[in-house]
C-alpha cells in the first residue's frame, strides 16, 4: 500500500467520523480488526465492538481534526488529532496498521487524561 493511499484512508476516516457515517468508518476496517483506545486499555475486537466505541464518541458530540501531517512508515500511518466537544479538547495520536489489502487491521489511540483541556467525560 502506497503512502498516498494510507493518507487518503486517514482523511476519509476523519471526514466519515465527523459526518457520523458509521458505515463508512467501519468499512475501513477488517472484520476482525482491533482498536485500543486509549493504549493500555483492553482492545475492542471486531466491527460490532468498534461500532460501540465509535457510537460513544458520536454520542459525546466529539469532532475530530488533524493536528499535523499524517506520517507513514511500513504498513502504518500515524496522525495527530484533536477531539473536540462543547466542553473541551483531547489531544490524540492515532496509529492505523494496514493489512495487505489496505484495510485497517489495528488502531491504537495514544492519549491520557493529561491530554485533556477543559472538561470531557472520558
Amino acid at each position: 500500500m502506497k503512502n498516498g493511499e494510507k493518507v487518503a484512508v486517514v482523511e476519509r476516516y476523519v471526514a466519515a467520523y465527523n459526518a457520523r457515517d458509521m458505515e463508512t468508518v467501519l468499512a475501513l476496517y477488517r472484520d476482525d480488526a482491533t482498536m485500543e483506545d486509549p493504549v493500555g486499555s483492553a482492545p475492542a475486537v471486531g466491527k460490532e465492538a468498534l461500532a460501540a466505541l465509535y457510537q460513544q464518541g458520536f454520542d459525546m458530540g466529539v469532532t475530530l481534526e488533524l493536528d499535523g501531517r499524517i506520517r507513514c512508515g511500513g504498513s502504518a500511518a500515524a496522525f495527530p488529532m484533536i477531539g473536540t466537544t462543547d466542553g473541551g479538547k483531547l489531544y490524540i495520536v492515532d496509529i492505523f496498521e494496514f493489512d495487505e489489502s489496505g484495510k485497517v487491521e489495528g488502531m491504537r489511540a495514544y492519549w491520557s487524561p493529561d491530554d485533556v483541556e477543559g472538561e470531557m467525560d472520558l
